[in-house]
């Protein structure tokens, strides 16, 4: 390979490197990397130091060049004294068995480098964008000039002008396309946190708004009626009917609180295994005096030995939840049929159909959102968030399809869990 062509296999390496360390670890594994960062930034660091000292350019019989530059100067300005001194190590035991009176030249350049990374280390990730990349770019090119000068001055050896050009070039302009990268990324990353976390605090001003409106309903009219309950001249079964009414109003005040809280309190995450008909048929057992009271005729069809993972409990609200709305959309009475079954992509189906009033197509678009319910005052909307969140932690997704005065049908997919160790 020439020369050009080794430089830039140098510089291929170390971007692509940098990418998967961002993409796969700090991404993907953010709380490891935080708790071990300056470790995880020596070894990306050591990794593409051995791999640019591998691919290196023949300077002379005890010279070699390469881009090990950029991971010694990038890591110890983002890592740390600790980090620039390691990776420091690393290039000088690297470059031992290469040999030759390089291997001077080597240490001493380095060390200044590192003394000036440490130096600059503490202040660099203050620096604005532009500033940073001016720092490296000097860097780089006073690593440059010390390296030619004390090569051609200590050991006579004056190498072609247009060499030190190209490996100047190549060498400021990879540590610089290196900066400008990593910069980009962080940026991205705190922008991404920003959205989010704007996200999460529109959806709590939204939901803490409709909480403080759909509570301040029920208690403005439970203040009413207790105000009337003061009038002295009222007979006993007007003041029986406010009672009663104010009762009502701060049970559905309660109600609205405890799917909210339902809602938002935080996930514990400890997934067991879960059986779907027993689990589904304990679910029914529960709800049967309710369909009862509605003179609802609750049919199933369970198929036997589907196991899905998830949290018991949950899983239990979730069916629940469904059923006792299916219910509800039935008040004269009605079918409703639950049945599971096996895909054939190794997932479980639970469907849950009624034969209830339906829902509207914009109805059914608005499904899942804060505070909207079909159950008019009587509802809040929480309990089908509680669903989705519930569906969608357990890796499974809902489908719903409803015709007015006609029914609905929610079918939930699941994935089922160790199919293979099931069947056998």
């Amino acid at each position: 390979m020439d020369q050009l062509t080794i430089l830039v296999l140098n510089l291929i390496f170390i971007l692509f490197s940098t990418f998967v360390f961002q993409y796969i670890l700090i991404n993907k594994y953010t709380n490891l990397y935080r708790k071990h960062a300056k470790l995880f930034v020596i070894v990306l660091g050591g990794i593409q130091i051995l791999f640019c000292m591998s691919f290196t350019v023949i300077g002379s019989a005890d010279f070699i060049f390469d881009l090990r530059l950029i991971p010694v100067v990038v890591g110890g300005l983002y890592g740390g004294p600790v980090v620039s001194i390691l990776l420091f190590i690393i290039v000088a035991a690297a470059r031992i068995p290469f040999g030759g009176n390089g291997v001077w030249i080597n240490f001493f350049n380095m060390l200044t480098i590192t003394i000036l990374t440490i130096y600059l280390s503490g202040k660099f990730r203050s620096f604005p964008l532009s500033r940073k990349l001016y720092t490296v770019v000097a860097i780089a090119l006073s690593y440059t000039v010390l390296i030619f000068l004390m090569k051609a001055a200590v050991f006579d050896d004056l190498s072609k002008f247009q060499f030190m050009l190209l490996y100047g070039l190549a060498l400021s302009g990879g540590i610089f396309i290196v900066t400008y990268y990593i910069e980009i990324m962080r940026q991205n990353q705190l922008l991404h946190k920003a959205v989010l976390k704007s996200d999460k605090i529109e959806v709590v001003s939204q939901l803490a708004a409709s909480v403080s409106h759909e509570v301040r309903n029920p208690l403005t009219v439970t203040r009413g009626f207790l105000q009337m309950l003061k009038d002295p001249s009222i007979d006993e079964e007007k003041r029986l009917y406010y009672l009663n009414t104010a009762i009502d109003e701060l049970d559905r005040a309660e109600t609205i609180i405890k799917d909210y809280l339902n809602f938002a309190k935080p996930q514990s995450n400890k997934a067991s295994l879960i059986s779907v008909k027993e689990e589904v048929e304990k679910a029914l057992e529960l709800i049967l005096p309710y369909a009862n009271h509605f003179s609802v005729n609750i049919k199933k069809d369970l198929m036997a030995g589907m196991n899905i993972s998830g949290e018991t409990v949950k899983f239990h609200q979730c069916i629940l939840n469904i059923i006792k709305n299916g219910i509800e959309a039935m008040p004269n009475g009605g079918d409703l049929v639950i049945s599971c079954r096996e895909m054939a992509n190794n997932h479980v189906s639970i469907t849950i159909e009624d034969t209830g009033c339906g829902m509207s197509p914009q109805q059914l678009a608005k499904i899942g959102e804060p505070y909207f319910s079909t159950k008019a005052e009587k509802g809040t909307g929480l309990g089908m968030m509680v669903v989705n969140n519930i569906i969608q932690e357990m890796g499974g997704t809902m489908d719903v399809k409803s015709k007015l005065n006609e029914g609905t049908i929610f079918k939930i997919t699941l994935p089922l869990y160790d199919t293979e160790k099931r069947e056998t």
